[in-house]
């Protein structure tokens, strides 16, 4: 895959996320719509957990990989882009419980963002990382992580629009 092609959907990408929670009405950014389940906040908050865990790791130790680089990629999007399925985040990626303050969390997600933009432009994207497997998906190569990154975001948007037409019909 061209580097250029994996930029644009993390730009297209990025663009979704901020929009999304730019969008967020900010009375209820903070607000649970069901017991047990996270704000839009704590969404927020958990990608920019998550976002961070990637840029750490996608600098550190990587080893050449003889399988396609892509290959995890479709996996990846079958089980994040499933609604269906309930999944369920370990420590240290869990939010936590205090109010998130929306600006900031936009600039967070902005900043993590574009430095993953930056690597992308100078990292080896068929490189598998070897300091972290992912808990489902295993080890990753960087472009898959990439695409990830993206996919995991894309679910996220759908719950924060979900919870955004819960408050909507209140």
């Amino acid at each position: 895959m061209v580097k250029s092609v994996v930029r644009s959907d993390l730009k297209k990408s990025t663009r979704e996320l901020l929009t999304t929670i730019s969008n967020f009405p900010e009375e209820y950014f903070n607000t649970h719509a069901k017991e047990g389940r996270w704000t839009a906040g704590q969404i927020a908050e958990h990608l920019i957990k998550v976002e961070t865990g990637t840029v750490h790791f996608f600098t550190g130790e990587t080893e050449p990989t003889d399988r396609d680089p892509l290959q995890k990629i479709s996996k990846v999007k079958e089980r994040l882009l499933n609604d269906d399925l309930r999944m369920n985040a370990n420590e240290p990626i869990i939010p936590d419980d205090k109010p998130k303050d929306k600006e900031s969390v936009l600039k967070k997600l902005q900043d993590i963002r574009q430095r993953l933009i930056s690597l992308v432009e100078i990292e080896d994207l068929t490189e598998l990382i070897s300091s972290f497997a992912h808990p489902l998906f295993g080890p990753m190569t960087r472009v898959e992580w990439i695409y990830f990154n993206i996919l995991h975001s894309r679910r996220h948007i759908r719950q924060s629009r979900d919870l955004e037409k819960i408050f909507s019909e209140k």
